[in-house]
């Protein structure tokens, strides 16, 4: 991948400010800025306007093998090229954390789905040269880089609803071995509106399959909302609460009471993971509450 600087957008998108020091696109703010003014805007012309929700395939290997600066590297180099495939005809965003979200618009679902295969597939073919062991004698080292990506399209999804579903068709790549481009459609949900998030606590934790908790404390782990990391956790039911010992992360915690249903746990020394099942409603709460917490 070349490493030249983003270009700028075809679009007349209603965000102008600093860009995201890492990526050098767009940050979230702008996002959270634009998206409602696009949204107005296409609706009012009686336009389609499609959402990208794209992610690093296994991102953290990248910093634990060759270090945060050729993590950072990646990210920037993987956005770049993303900015650049849809120069004139939408905006790269950088989400969080190695999460990037594309705004399309007057692009309907086929063209979406068209767009993000050219993506990917110009990530998976554009290796990132890095030096092995980190002297400029040693040999050049290609390290092969894919990505993961979710689609939607407003109308066919509410406005409201776009990002969610976008990040929840990302969930659906992820799931099926990533390195792939799913779209979303309303049954991607579980027949009865409920949603599934993968939970990790930082922690032992007593609680078993089937029984429903409050998850107190928390944020979206890895910058992906269906990826969450709980600190604090309470059975109302057997009156206990359990919490994570550690430094506080980075971006801080969300403080708010998630309620779902525990399924498929698996305890480790050190930690606990399961798998949450929430409504299609909490879902969005947790949207609204990790958006402002960016704001």
């Amino acid at each position: 991948m070349s490493e030249n600087a983003c270009g700028d957008p075809g679009w007349d998108f209603p965000w102008r400010g600093e860009l995201d020091a890492v990526t050098g696109i767009p940050p979230r703010k702008a996002l959270d800025d634009s998206l409602p003014v696009m949204l107005r805007r296409m609706g009012g012309e009686g336009l389609p306007l499609s959402a990208l929700m794209i992610d690093i395939d296994h991102f953290k290997t990248f910093n634990d093998k060759w270090g945060h600066s050729t993590g950072d590297r990646v990210l920037r180099l993987v956005a770049c090229s993303i900015r650049d495939a849809v120069r004139y005809r939408g905006e790269a965003f950088r989400y969080g954390g190695e999460e990037i979200t594309v705004l399309l618009p007057n692009a309907g679902s086929k063209e979406a789905e068209q767009t993000a295969e050219r993506i990917r597939l110009k990530v998976y073919n554009s290796p990132v040269e890095e030096t092995e062991g980190g002297n400029g004698d040693d040999a050049s080292v290609p390290l092969s880089v894919s990505i993961s990506i979710g689609v939607s399209t407003f109308p066919s999804v509410e406005g409201n609803e776009l990002l969610i579903a976008a990040d929840q068709a990302l969930y659906q790549a992820k799931n099926e071995g990533r390195n792939k481009v799913c779209i979303y459609s309303a049954g991607d949900r579980t027949d009865d509106g409920k949603m599934i998030l993968e939970v990790t606590f930082p922690a032992a934790s007593s609680i078993s399959e089937g029984s429903y908790v409050l998850l107190t404390k928390w944020f979206s782990h890895r910058g992906d909302l269906t990826d969450i990391e709980a600190w604090e956790i309470s059975d109302t039911s057997r009156n206990v609460r359990e919490i994570a010992e550690g430094q506080t992360p980075k971006d801080g915690l969300v403080t708010a009471e998630i309620k779902g249903r525990v399924t498929n746990v698996e305890r480790r020394t050190d930690k606990t993971f399961f798998s949450f099942e929430v409504t299609a409603e909490t879902f969005e709460l947790m949207f609204k509450h990790m958006k402002d917490k960016n704001r």
